[in-house]
């Protein structure tokens, strides 16, 4: 408890610190930058020769780091100037040490670790989104969009020019960035927002037109007014994207049926030769608003998913990687505005909307055993996406996608089976966020439905015929200069099946429903809906050196988001208090430090405290430009309403866990970090990791990255398995088997990144994976509610440990041969193997990886785009 006693002083002084009311600086709001009309056209070339650049211009730059509030150290000077169809801004860098500019080639949004300049264009004017474009010395270029003031999406690829020149004095960069590529409604004068900023990497300095203090997350609000611009119209934007794409699929074929030996498969050159083609297009409607619309979209990813070893009951959340959902993702975001530093301890917003269930593989099965043609994904027929801003305080969003029917296909013995595996599914997203009194208050709204048209009965046994949801989000800042903020969201979920759908559901590992000790719980086998609710709330304190953030949610028994969305457990009932304070002023050896701690509580609805932990956090940049972090945590003694996976509840008891990082000074051509992690619990068990990773910047074009990752965990309660016995009377008719799992875990992801022009660059991304499992006992819960066990007498009969080996690589290169217009071609290869033995061994299982035949898959894929 010294710990909490700890955080509630830090509580106590952050209240009485003066600091609370006066740190956050107030933006320069007099200060603008003159647009010029260029009467005559202005070539991209980088020499910034044109007539309307020889005049005096802006060169007023302030340092973020390392010197917050100085001048920033080299001579800065920036000009903007515009005609009927773009924007054009012009840059000089002076540098004193011109033979020290940092510019290394790089992909497309890939942070090049350079010297760099960037601009940002608030053309809306509304002070809280934007777009962005970096550039390097390099001409390696970065763009994307801002939302909510400070947050960055590099989703958006624009389609605009840039050419830089290395000068004897430093170097230029001159810009073009079209119109259609802004959004902004037709005016007589037009007032944007603009910021201009500048990195020099050898001094990790970073300089801006208008300074945003690390102290306070407030950005685009606080940028200068870019005036002048009249004369011009918002163009008519039309962008069309048709693509071509083929695929070779060599896999392994699984074993072929005693009734199919002799027989060549039907199926095998659809399955391994798919083509597609198709278009996308985007329509700038009224004002702001874009319509987005693909036909027969090619939805499927560059880049592969990690390889995970899972273990528990819970689905993996992937990151979504397919253009069409990234692009513009942060109008859809939900619950989280107003704030930029919310904490979340122990605790995951159930997603309304998770994209990746569009397109997913079927969920559906064959019946029939022989041959089979089973398609991997289920085919997008149409998608459509309409966004942008009402008025300038008003967004809206929507999405929409119909998915094929699927069927599967079993040839046995030439005897042809079809099934339906996958429904029609149409799949719907509406979102809308009004602000008030300059963003000081906003209230939003978002819904889904998923709507499928079953024609097979096995299929309404596994998915919800209907699900609707919706939620309402805002915040309110509390205090005048805006440091203190309430932000949250609320929202329901009904869905809709079959009785025998519906028990399912229930029983599932995010339910739960079927827990004999939960009296507030229970299966209904009448029910053909399920409706429920959640919410979370934070108070967040948004400015100054002390950090204070708490919230506390809730996600009702009955909510259930997975049909659009993504919900890994229910039944929870979460709070925390977030307390901290950093500096920010060179001290010692310490150039910046932090130091702050969180109380951490849990429940579920039946009142039982289901988590308890107390962490602290220290974190410290050196002068040298390494790092430095540590955190340790204790958990206290409580309930465990999952780890039987619809079992009675199970003591979890005290533990403890510490965690530290060291990292180097990221300018080297050779950095890397370390990090360690180890806990241990009064269960007897304990684990231990460590991660090794280092970044090599071998030249110019070339880099290359490894992380090397080891754990081993010691777990003294396992699950196995649940076996139904009427003598089980202490369990309640079943024994719940636990085994003392003894897991080692060596896994390595290597990146090579080779850019040859910023147009044209290759990528390797490749994941080996060893993870071995021994159970050295097996024993069965002796009491519910309690952490006591019997030895369970029928586990030599079979053997759950694993040997589990896997090798993923990725290769992707792409040219982008036309602006706009982009070739890839992609090899992923895949070899997997697994046994059921525990021992590690790496030389026996590495070689025995080694002589697995993979699976292949080429592509190829072509996109043209079109601005008519």
């Amino acid at each position: 408890m010294h710990l909490a006693r700890s955080i509630f002083a830090l509580q106590f002084c952050a209240i009485l610190h003066p600091d609370a009311a006066n740190s956050q600086v107030k933006p320069d709001t007099g200060r603008s930058i003159l647009a010029v009309r260029a009467t005559q056209p202005i070539k991209i070339d980088g020499r910034i020769t044109e007539g309307v650049w020889q005049r005096a211009g802006e060169t007023s730059f302030t340092q973020r780091q390392p010197d917050e509030g100085a001048p920033a150290s080299q001579k800065t000077e920036a000009w903007v100037a515009y005609d009927e169809d773009a924007l054009y801004v012009a840059v000089k860098l002076y540098d004193s040490h011109p033979d020290s500019i940092m510019g290394r080639l790089a992909r497309r949004d890939q942070d090049s670790e350079s010297d760099e300049i960037g601009v940002g264009i608030d053309a809306a004017h509304d002070k809280r989104t934007a777009m962005y474009f970096l550039v390097n010395p390099a001409g390696a270029i970065q763009d994307g969009t801002f939302s909510n003031d400070t947050q960055m999406d590099e989703s958006w690829d624009g389609v605009w020019d840039v050419a830089v020149h290395v000068e004897e004095w430093g170097w230029t960069a001159e810009y073009r960035i079209p119109y259609s590529q802004l959004r902004f409604p037709k005016a007589d004068h037009y007032t944007w927002g603009i910021e201009i900023y500048r990195g020099i990497k050898r001094r990790n300095e970073e300089s801006y037109l208008v300074l945003y203090p690390r102290t306070d997350r407030v950005r685009v609000s606080r940028w200068v007014e870019l005036k002048g611009i009249e004369g011009i119209k918002p163009p008519a934007r039309i962008e069309l994207l048709p693509y071509a794409a083929a695929t070779g699929k060599f896999v392994q074929e699984p074993g072929v049926d005693a009734f199919n030996v002799g027989r060549t498969d039907p199926f095998e050159f659809q399955r391994r030769y798919p083509f597609n083609i198709g278009a996308d297009a985007k329509v700038g409607l009224a004002g702001d608003v874009t319509l987005d619309l693909s036909l027969n979209p090619d939805f499927a990813q560059v880049e592969v998913d990690p390889a995970v070893v899972n273990l528990t009951a819970y689905e993996v959340y992937y990151q979504e990687k397919r253009p069409f959902f990234m692009e513009g993702s942060n109008i859809l975001s939900f619950g989280r505005g107003g704030a930029s530093g919310l904490q979340d301890f122990n605790w995951s917003d159930p997603n309304f909307f998770y994209s990746r269930r569009i397109g997913r593989a079927p969920q559906g099965s064959v019946n029939h055993r022989g041959f089979l043609d089973v398609p991997d994904r289920t085919t997008i027929l149409g998608a459509a996406k309409v966004s942008g801003k009402i008025t300038n305080s008003w967004s809206f969003a929507a999405v929409s996608a119909l998915t094929d029917r699927e069927h599967g296909q079993a040839d046995s013995a030439e005897v042809r089976f079809k099934n339906e595996i996958e429904p029609l599914s149409f799949y719907g997203i509406v979102r809308t966020l009004k602000e008030f009194n300059d963003a000081r208050q906003a209230i939003g709204i978002l819904g889904t439905v998923v709507g499928r048209d079953m024609r097979d009965d096995r299929l309404k046994g596994v998915m919800n015929n209907r699900a609707l949801s919706i939620g309402l989000d805002g915040w309110s800042f509390l205090d005048e200069k805006k440091i203190w903020v309430l932000t949250g969201w609320a929202g329901a979920s009904s869905v809709s099946g079959t009785k025998d759908r519906m028990v399912n559901l229930q029983r599932s590992a995010q339910h739960y429903f079927q827990r004999p000790d939960a009296s507030y719980l229970g299966v209904d086998s009448s029910a053909t809906s399920l409706t429920g609710w959640a919410s979370r709330i934070w108070l967040d304190k948004v400015s100054g050196n002390w950090i204070f953030n708490s919230a506390i949610g809730a996600i009702h028994p009955n909510f259930e988001t997975n049909d659009v969305g993504f919900l890994s457990r229910a039944d929870v009932i979460n709070s925390h208090i977030y307390l901290g304070y950093e500096w920010y002023e060179p001290e010692g050896m310490f150039r910046t430090k932090a130091i702050s701690g969180a109380i951490v509580r849990e429940f579920n609805f039946g009142g039982k405290k289901t988590g308890e932990s107390y962490q602290l956090f220290l974190s410290g940049q050196f002068l040298n430009y390494w790092g430095a972090s540590l955190s340790l945590a204790y958990y206290g003694e409580t309930y465990d309403d999952q780890r039987t996976r619809g079992g009675p509840l199970m003591k979890s008891l005290r533990s403890r866990s510490m965690a530290l990082n060291l990292s180097s000074d990221s300018r080297k051509s050779l950095y890397g970090s370390l990090n360690v992690s180890a806990g241990r619990g009064e269960s007897g068990g304990w684990l231990y990791t460590t991660g090794l990773y280092f970044n090599w910047k071998a030249s110019r074009t070339l880099n290359t990255s490894i992380y090397i990752d080891f754990s081993r965990v010691h777990n003294a309660s396992q699950f196995i398995t649940a076996v139904a016995d009427v003598q089980a009377t202490a369990t309640y008719g079943t024994r719940y088997v636990f085994g003392v799992l003894d897991q080692k875990q060596l896994s390595t992801t290597l990146r090579l990144n080779w850019t040859f022009t910023p147009k044209l660059s290759f990528q390797l991304y490749l994941q080996p994976l060893l993870s071995t499992g021994s159970y050295p006992s097996i024993m069965e819960l002796a009491q519910p509610g309690t952490f006591m066990f019997n030895r369970y007498g029928e586990w030599k009969s079979w053997n759950p440990d694993f040997n589990f080996k896997s090798l993923r690589a990725n290769a992707v290169f792409r040219w982008e041969y036309l602006p706009g217009s982009t070739m890839y071609f992609v090899w992923t290869n895949e070899k997997m193997d697994y046994e059921s033995r525990g021992d590690f061994s790496l030389e026996r299982d590495v070689s025995r990886l080694m002589r697995m035949t993979p699976d292949n898959v080429y592509s190829i894929k072509i996109t043209y785009w079109i601005n008519p």
